[in-house]
């Protein structure tokens, strides 16, 4: 077993925490673009992104598919945010889309951007709800996992590698189909993953798949 690693001074603790909590903060900023556009935007664009909202029939000119790179790829960070803030030049925006930088702040708008880019680019969807998956993520995962980095505290006592789930290019390897067998089963040999089956249900287990997803998007 690993011994508890010694801190020598508290300022080198105070700093790693500090480091830890502004990488979380901007790897969570898609999980936060989510909540937004869950509802704000969802009602245009449809919950997968596509166009095909609630409201969107009732729109003359059809809302725009989020997660079609062609035309999205071309655009900047800073076009994308001109957009939904409502400040891009004249004609380059259908009128039917809201200023929503007349609604919610700048932080948030950042957010959005960084949803959308995840929306357009990722090789594998938001199948649940990410929202609800951290909080079971939260109850269930971090004693082995942390905050998603694969440091729970956990690893303090054994000698474990618990999987980085913020590592994007190891998840974007693993389909979602295989992540559910994961979750669900567990793995064989000599790694500690136990099988979660008994514990949570099938749309506990999607929510879960859906905030990995998100905290490993780039």
């Amino acid at each position: 077993m690993k011994q508890s690693m010694v801190w020598k001074t508290p300022a080198c603790f105070a700093i790693l925490i500090l480091l830890s909590s502004n990488a979380f903060a901007e790897f969570s900023k898609n999980l936060e673009g989510y909540r937004i556009f869950s509802t704000n935007c969802f009602v245009c664009h449809g919950a997968d992104g596509t166009g095909n909202g609630p409201l969107a029939d009732k729109l003359e000119d059809k809302p725009a598919d989020l997660t079609d790179n062609t035309e999205l790829s071309k655009l900047s960070d800073r076009e994308l945010f001109q957009i939904i803030e409502g400040t891009a030049p004249h004609g380059e925006v259908s009128s039917a889309m809201p200023k929503w930088g007349l609604a919610i702040p700048h932080t948030q708008i950042d957010s959005l951007v960084s949803y959308v880019r995840y929306l357009h680019s990722a090789k594998y969807p938001v199948s649940g709800n990410p929202l609800k998956g951290k909080e079971v993520y939260d109850a269930y995962c971090t004693l082995c996992h942390g905050n998603g980095r694969g440091k729970g505290i956990i690893t303090r006592l054994y000698d474990m590698e618990p999987a980085d789930h913020t590592d994007a290019s190891a998840m974007n390897k693993i389909s979602n189909e295989k992540m559910h067998s994961i979750i669900a089963n567990g793995t064989s040999g000599s790694t500690l993953m136990p099988g979660w089956k008994a514990v949570l249900s099938e749309n506990e287990i999607k929510d879960v798949i859906s905030y990995i997803r998100l905290i490993s998007a780039k």
